[in-house]
């Protein structure tokens, strides 16, 4: 089976499928194991996230999946993982159990040793279930399901074939949106703090996460948000589980009178934890709305959108009428370009001088118009860039370069030095994006650009007498 890794680069309808058919088959092997063994908390768990993976997988991709598995499909691993999750829960909250015995008074241990034994005779009933509910729930249907995974079929016109769009692209776009979500359901839970509001932010993390986890092994940049987004779940998991252990703690009071006191004093403590839990939560995430924990995505994002590019460079292009404050705030790049002698194909000599005193040079050749062209691009040595760049001497711009992060994507402004011109770019995931610019921008803007022959740096370089394209 192929790893998730390698989906990035493939076109979204095929790679798409390949990673449902990834989780598929984990779930296949891991829940042999839980077979084997039902008491096996490893094999439950790891049966659990495969299964919760592929259901992500079909929710994230349900437009290049068309009708995935169907309807049906959806509610049997829906049931599968209710029942898988039910043990899950009990082993986190043996889990908590066992790891808090030492700060248990001697007035809770009574309570806590009945409370613990008795979870794992549930524990051990509900375990022996799931062999069936696997049966059920899975064995009767996954031959089915790889197939219709396998085989699928695209409609097309003919003279009217599509540029595939990578699984990068719709990667970025899904990123966009589940943090848009995320941050609106964080502000909600900011306003109240109810304990529901609070569990709803932590689904909209576990979707963000589930979408990044396939590909942190591809996109290092994705480590940061993950990270971040694992401990928050886990603080407000363990939040809600604690809770939730009082809660049960407090029920079986009420059914052994002779270990009530015992059982209070126990469900007290798992209530302190709780709320100590919570405040952390709300002192990291919801005081400002998740901004400062978030502050990674735009990363993440860029990382994503220059694979969904790979060889094609897909962005727009921007006149505006003096540069804004805001990008003059970011430290600039100082690049001078020049162009080798030609006609059909041009070579870009390219060197950047950045902030910190670090120097890159690099050799580029581009391929088309309008928002996609073929981009290749390399870097090159010093001694060789030298030797070039007199031949560029007719042909050449120099400009300081702002790059601005701003939500999912990111901002260039070209502040020219030998001519009266600024200029933005967008880097976007694919060709019919819609872009909207930021309030710190949209004042600033003149015109759309993006396939004004006029505007191409190459152009630019060709006649540099020009001292101002404003008219």
């Amino acid at each position: 089976m192929t790893e998730p890794a390698s989906l990035l680069t493939r076109e979204a309808h095929d790679a798409a499928r390949a990673l449902a058919l990834y989780w598929l088959d984990r779930i296949v092997t891991t829940s042999r194991r839980v077979r084997s063994e039902p008491t096996d908390v490893e094999a439950v768990h790891a049966t659990r996230v495969a299964i919760t993976r592929l259901r992500a997988t079909l929710r994230i991709y349900r437009e290049s999946l068309g009708k995935g598995l169907g309807r049906r499909s959806a509610r049997e691993l829906r049931r599968l993982n209710r029942a898988l999750g039910r043990v899950r829960d009990l082993d986190v909250q043996l889990e908590w159990l066992a790891a808090h015995q030492a700060a248990f008074t001697d007035a809770m241990r009574p309570g806590a040793d009945w409370l613990l034994a008795q979870l794992l005779v549930t524990r051990d009933i509900r375990a022996r279930r799931i062999g069936r509910a696997l049966t059920r729930h899975f064995d009767t249907h996954v031959e089915a399901w790889q197939h219709g995974l396998n085989h699928y079929s695209v409609q097309r016109v003919v003279g009217q074939v599509p540029p595939a769009e990578p699984l990068a692209a719709v990667v970025v776009q899904q990123l966009h949106h589940a943090v848009h979500r995320l941050e609106r359901s964080l502000a909600l839970a900011a306003e109240s703090a109810e304990p529901e509001l609070v569990h709803a932010a932590r689904i909209d993390i576990k979707r963000v996460r589930a979408l990044l986890v396939p590909w942190l092994s591809e996109v290092p940049a994705l480590q940061a948000v993950y990270d971040t987004l694992s401990r928050a779940q886990n603080t407000v998991g363990a939040m809600r589980d604690a809770h939730l252990l009082a809660v049960a703690t407090r029920r079986a009071a009420d059914r052994q009178p002779e270990l009530a006191v015992s059982l209070h004093a126990l469900a007290e403590q798992l209530e302190a934890a709780s709320h100590t839990l919570g405040a952390e939560f709300r002192s990291e995430w919801l005081l400002d709305g998740g901004r400062s924990a978030l502050r990674d995505v735009p990363d993440a994002a860029h990382a994503l959108a220059r694979i969904a590019r790979a060889n094609h460079e897909i962005e727009r292009k921007f006149l505006l009428r003096s540069a804004p404050p805001h990008a003059l705030a970011v430290p600039g790049i100082r690049i001078a370009q020049g162009w080798l002698p030609g006609e059909q194909l041009r070579e870009r000599l390219r060197r950047s001088v950045h902030p910190d005193g670090r120097v890159d040079w690099t050799r580029t050749v581009k391929v088309g118009t309008g928002v996609s062209r073929i981009e290749i691009e390399e870097q090159t040595e010093p001694v060789l860039f030298e030797s070039l760049w007199p031949l560029t001497a007719h042909a050449r711009v120099e400009k300081v370069r702002h790059t601005v992060a701003d939500g999912a994507y990111t901002w260039e402004i070209d502040v020219f030095l030998d001519r009266d011109l600024v200029l933005a770019e967008v880097e976007l995931p694919s060709s019919d994006t819609l872009v909207t610019l930021p309030d710190w921008l949209a004042p600033y803007l003149m015109r759309d650009v993006t396939g004004d022959a006029a505007y191409v740096n190459a152009n630019l370089a060709r006649d540099r007498s020009h001292t101002t394209l404003h008219a």
